[in-house]
């Protein structure tokens, strides 16, 4: 079963399946379930050391994701309270503008960071960004988080 976790596949294509019901509000009980379950069986077929600093956030979350796609999942900045994180992979609501969805989807990221103890935001989504990839904020459970501004507020979104 590892062995199927580090196949990028594993990522792309339950998060095309996800995306879609993403993009429906209605839709967003199944969403939250589905994302929520995902992330359940990644934590406990990974099992990482519980992480209280951002640079253990950072090595946390990198180490939830496939290893043969370690290269679309990067940490650029590490600062005193906040790993910054950025995701690569093709979005497949990328340019749609619907940040409302990006948040549904993202839920899984935030549960992942939650069970290692951390929060997750994330400042900036392929949906509305015009950029390749997102960009997150990693900080340790019980951090303040009022000065992260999280994409689904930058903008009225298409949902």
């Amino acid at each position: 079963m590892k062995r199927l976790l580090n196949q990028e596949a594993i990522i792309t294509l339950p998060l095309k399946f996800i995306a879609e019901f993403g993009r429906h509000p209605r839709l967003s009980v199944f969403t939250a379930w589905a994302t929520r379950l995902t992330a359940r069986l990644v934590y406990r077929l990974v099992r990482p050391q519980p992480a209280h600093t951002p640079q253990q956030l950072a090595e946390a979350w990198i180490q939830m994701m496939p290893a043969r796609g370690l290269g679309f999942f990067t940490t650029p900045e590490i600062t005193e309270k906040t790993a910054y994180a950025e995701i690569h992979v093709h979005c497949p609501l990328r340019d749609t503008g619907n940040v409302e969805a990006c948040y549904r989807l993202m839920n899984y990221d935030r549960q992942l960071m939650d069970k290692t103890g951390g929060q997750l935001v994330v400042l900036e989504s392929q949906a509305n960004s015009g950029k390749p990839y997102c960009r997150l904020a990693l900080r340790a459970k019980g951090e303040d988080i009022s000065d992260l501004v999280p994409a689904h507020w930058h903008t009225s979104a298409t949902v």
